[in-house]
């Protein structure tokens, strides 16, 4: 079997968004700091916004205790602060976070959006089969 660049670049994108979509709405979840990180990314951070309205689903589908976890693994430090300020939430869970994880989570959720690009500028820019006369048989 051939595989092809975009395909992996897709397969790649596609478990990165799941993995990002289902740890961030497990954290939109958390009844500590959800609320406050939800209503901060719908008013300022489109991409951490995206990730929670498709995650929160996918996180009650599957079960938040584990998508949880890693998220307080990452950004445990940060949530006294998010709680004190919900208006500016999302920048302070990246900002104050000092977690082991943290830089993982951090490069998963610039990843997604990157690898989406790729994938579509490697379909686009993929190689035909050309045919200089007749047709293809």
């Amino acid at each position: 079997m051939h595989w092809r660049k975009y395909t992996v670049l897709f397969a790649l994108f596609a478990l990165c968004l799941a993995f990002d979509a289902w740890v961030y709405g497990s954290l939109a979840l958390e009844p500590d700091v959800g609320p406050a990180l939800a209503s901060a990314a719908r008013a300022n951070a489109p991409l951490l916004h995206s990730y929670i309205v498709v995650g929160v689903p996918l996180a009650q589908h599957v079960g938040t205790t584990a998508g949880q976890h890693v998220a307080d693994m990452a950004f445990h430090d940060a949530y006294p602060a998010v709680t004190a300020m919900p208006a500016v939430a999302d920048s302070l869970l990246f900002s104050r976070s000092q977690g082991p994880w943290r830089g993982i989570l951090v490069a998963l959720y610039w990843a997604t959006p990157v690898l989406l690009v790729l994938a579509l500028l490697a379909w686009v820019l993929r190689s035909r089969q050309t045919h200089l006369m007749g047709r293809a048989r």
